[in-house]
């Protein structure tokens, strides 16, 4: 798994090349820097005025959204440049310490095509109540140190006491990006995760809601928790 996904980034498109870093990005810049790539901002920055939410938070909601509006768009400017910094397993970005996978370039070459074969699905938007279940997940791996789906009950318990879900949810964990678009990508790609089932969580046509927290990490550098719910009443 692509635990730690080096936060500069290549994208290409339309025969135009830039590298970018995007650690430190506040929901601003993130939006300025995607609407220069063409994308419809103001359509996809659903969590722009989630006051609970931070600025890295609410990113991770406009990532998921550029994936969920154009999935070819994204996998030509983001997934398919990849391709060409692997070394075997490992991956070598410009200016940052190589990086070991587990499978290589493969994992982003069937992510790029399985996203150029995508369709488009309905946007993700953030719930207060759900943001808060994962915000204390967050807090809870950052004061015992564990890294995992396990605590408090599960993730169905701690969704619970902030509302009631319908229908079904997931729950997806990330540790170590220093940024909200570097987590997105790393999930997307799931590396030696079999069954992909992050990438079919951020997919998922039938989710609509989406709760996201972000805490530092006693041994994991940060952690990232996204809750999705098909239906979500808030307490």
């Amino acid at each position: 798994m692509f635990s730690i996904l080096s936060s500069t980034l290549i994208a290409q498109e339309n025969e135009r090349l830039h590298v970018q870093s995007f650690d430190g990005f506040s929901n601003a810049q993130y939006v300025s820097y995607l609407a220069d790539d063409g994308w419809p901002v103001e359509l996809l920055n659903t969590a722009a005025s989630a006051r609970y939410l931070s600025d890295d938070e609410k990113n991770v909601v406009l990532a998921m959204n550029l994936i969920r509006h154009n999935p070819a768009k994204y996998a030509r400017l983001y997934v398919q440049p990849l391709l060409a910094y692997f070394d075997g397993t490992l991956l070598r970005m410009p200016g940052k310490t190589p990086l070991r996978t587990r499978e290589g370039a493969e994992a982003v070459r069937e992510l790029y095509h399985e996203l150029m074969e995508t369709n488009p699905v309905q946007l993700l938007y953030p719930s207060e109540g759900m943001s808060l279940a994962a915000a204390n997940h967050a807090r809870y791996m950052k004061r015992t140190g564990n890294a995992g789906h396990e605590g408090r009950g599960g993730m169905d318990a701690r969704l619970s006491r902030h509302g009631r879900w319908d229908v079904s949810i997931a729950e997806n964990l990330h540790w170590g990006a220093d940024n909200a678009h570097d987590a997105v990508l790393s999930l997307m790609i799931d590396d030696g995760v079999k069954n992909r089932g992050h990438r079919i969580n951020i997919l998922e046509p039938d989710f609509k809601y989406v709760g996201v927290g972000i805490d530092s990490h006693p041994k994991l550098h940060i952690s990232y928790v996204i809750k999705y719910a098909v239906k979500f009443t808030e307490k």
